[in-house]
């Protein structure tokens, strides 16, 4: 395991946004882990668990249908991409090829990701910037669904809006009990997102991202349990 006291003071260090080095805040010490050669692991077959308390079984996922392009473009996004920015172009480019007419951004579907927007604006801060919509119905309209923007992700129906900050997650809740990889958020799984793109690649990657974004937001924090 990487050590994460200062050899220069003895403070505390903490990870920097990209997850490669650790910083100490009192004399700003760096240190680059970015080889990692003391916490070697398959990238391809575990989940970084430096970063990851995992109870997800991936050899199980892989053999169930929509389950391999899940896990595989999670575990590229936290084992390989690294930062939040990167993994946000790659959910884009993933988006930008999708057929599902239940997924909006900005440049994608731009009508229904306004009406979506629209209706998560009571819980927005100045200065965020939602970045996907999931629709939760062909009846929907935007009036129901989830979005995922740069500080929380947000569930929402035409009675009320649920949202976690990303600096607050600690668990992810996997549920692929049948053809739809869903992601519930924290204990209370009240936040939840699924079918995201082609092939559910967009999931995978879109669950990557908040948890890139959770490190990134919250130096504290250590590890994410996924359930």
């Amino acid at each position: 395991m990487v050590s994460n006291i200062c050899q220069n003071c003895g403070g505390l260090m903490e990870w920097t946004g990209d997850r490669r080095k650790m910083r100490c805040p009192f004399c700003m010490t760096e240190f680059l882990v970015e080889e990692r050669e003391t916490d070697a692991f398959d990238k391809a077959n575990v989940i970084d668990p430096l970063l990851f308390r995992s109870e997800w079984d991936i050899n199980k996922l892989r053999e169930k249908r929509n389950g391999k392009d899940f896990i595989t473009e999670f575990m590229i996004g936290v084992n390989e991409v690294c930062t939040a920015e990167k993994e946000k172009e790659i959910l884009f480019k993933i988006l930008s090829k999708s057929d599902n007419g239940d997924m909006a951004t900005e440049t994608i579907r731009p009508e229904l990701f306004r009406t979506a927007t629209q209706r998560a604006a009571s819980v927005l801060e100045p200065g965020e910037t939602p970045l996907v919509y999931q629709n939760s119905g062909i009846f929907s309209k935007g009036k129901e669904g989830s979005v995922i923007t740069d500080r929380r992700t947000i569930t929402f129906d035409t009675k009320e809006v649920k949202f976690e900050l990303h600096k607050d997650i600690r668990s992810l809740q996997l549920d692929n009990s049948g053809d739809i990889p869903s992601i519930r958020v924290n204990e209370q799984f009240a936040v939840r997102f699924s079918m995201i793109g082609t092939g559910y690649k967009g999931t995978g990657a879109a669950a990557a991202l908040i948890c890139l974004y959770a490190f990134a937001q919250d130096p504290d924090l250590k590890q994410i349990r996924l359930v």
